[in-house]
């Protein structure tokens, strides 16, 4: 089974928004990278504009996907789009940092990653969208009140996803609220699956400065869900088991 790294949420652990340099924040992010990816450098990109986001489909080993939809004030009002591409995932992010200390006050995040296995009791159940199964796990992970988990589809053969979805950040990690999606794969013989996840992150300052009051009112959890819409009607699975 390959191994799962979900890069943006180590990402997103490290950016949190606590105060940091610019220094250390890149020193952590290259130390975490290649920790977690074999002591294989990290490759970071950043793009320059919409027209160039828009236009990029994102090619990995087990999928592909198109870019969230981006615009124009991503780069004059945010701090523009940028990721890290590296063996087991693929993280894409817009934010916006606070101008002295750099902590982020702001941002979306988009995490990718993928994995392979044998068919079994949960790939079952997501391909036969078992509402018996979502409360089994729930009961068996301890899933909080502040989530809800349900069945969606998704991608461009209508893959069948399981959906967790952050309800209430208030009780999680203040600020961030996310949303993620497993979607299947399955062989002609039902005897594999490959999974793709994919995780959508809010993240709002809980100590948002005034001045980014408005801005906070166009950078939104819905419009975060809104942009990933493209992102997950183009999504393909590769074949390969």
């Amino acid at each position: 089974m390959k191994k799962i790294i979900k890069i943006g949420v180590i990402i997103g652990s490290i950016f949190m928004i606590v105060g940091c340099s610019t220094h250390d924040v890149s020193n952590a992010i290259d130390n975490t990278l290649v920790a977690t990816s074999g002591n294989k450098p990290p490759k970071f990109f950043v793009f320059s504009s919409p027209y160039r986001a828009n236009g990029y489909i994102m090619q990995h080993g087990d999928f592909t996907f198109m870019m969230p939809l981006t615009k124009g004030e991503d780069w004059s009002k945010m701090d523009g789009w940028n990721g890290a591409y590296i063996y087991g995932g693929i993280s894409v992010g817009v934010e916006k940092y606070r101008e002295k200390t750099r902590g982020k006050v702001l941002g979306y995040g988009f995490n990718f990653s993928s994995s392979i296995g044998k068919y079994g009791e949960r790939a079952q159940a997501t391909e036969t969208r078992d509402e018996t199964y979502i409360q089994m796990i729930r009961k068996k992970y301890q899933y909080k009140k502040d989530s809800k988990t349900y069945y969606e589809t998704h991608g461009k053969e209508n893959y069948s996803c399981i959906v967790n979805e952050v309800i209430n950040p208030r009780t999680s990690v203040p600020g961030v609220r996310t949303k993620s999606y497993g979607c299947y794969k399955f062989n002609p013989t039902k005897t594999m699956y490959k999974k793709v996840g994919i995780t959508l992150i809010y993240t709002k300052s809980p100590k948002l400065p005034i001045k980014y009051k408005s801005l906070a009112k166009e950078y939104t959890y819905r419009d975060l869900q809104k942009r990933a819409k493209r992102t997950l009607d183009s999504l393909y699975i590769r074949d390969g088991w």
